[in-house]
């Protein structure tokens, strides 16, 4: 047998045993684990804007700390809801600043404008 040949059994092998042991944990009832459902089960306020943003921005270290985020869930040791802000503040703090859409829009006697519009409204 080659070199070539036998690294091919193994690799058969390998996925039979992959195959069984998704099938016993299918057969055992285990939810399989979603990270990123885990932690936007948690989000609240523009928290699901800041994760979308840092998704688009940095998907592999956005996918690092949502997995991080997951576990301590999982394993109760962050138990209170996941704000906006602080997920901004984490991303901030490793090195990865998330920029977000910002507008600026005034209000007047119930009508909203943009600032685009209110300079416009003023040139002319």
């Amino acid at each position: 047998m080659s070199d070539v040949e036998l690294e091919l059994l193994k690799l058969k092998k390998l996925r039979e045993l992959e195959k069984r042991l998704r099938e016993a944990n299918l057969k055992h009832g285990e939810e399989k684990f979603d990270p990123y459902q885990t932690v936007e089960k948690m989000l609240v306020g523009r928290g699901r804007e800041v994760l979308e943003a840092a998704y688009r921005q940095y998907p592999e270290i956005a996918k690092a700390v949502v997995q991080n985020l997951a576990l301590l869930i999982k394993n109760g040791r962050l138990k209170e809801p996941i704000s906006g802000e602080l997920l901004y503040e984490i991303f901030r703090v490793l090195g990865f600043p998330v920029r977000l859409e910002t507008k600026i829009v005034f209000k007047k006697h119930g009508e909203t404008k943009s600032l685009a519009e209110k300079i416009r409204e003023e040139i002319s």
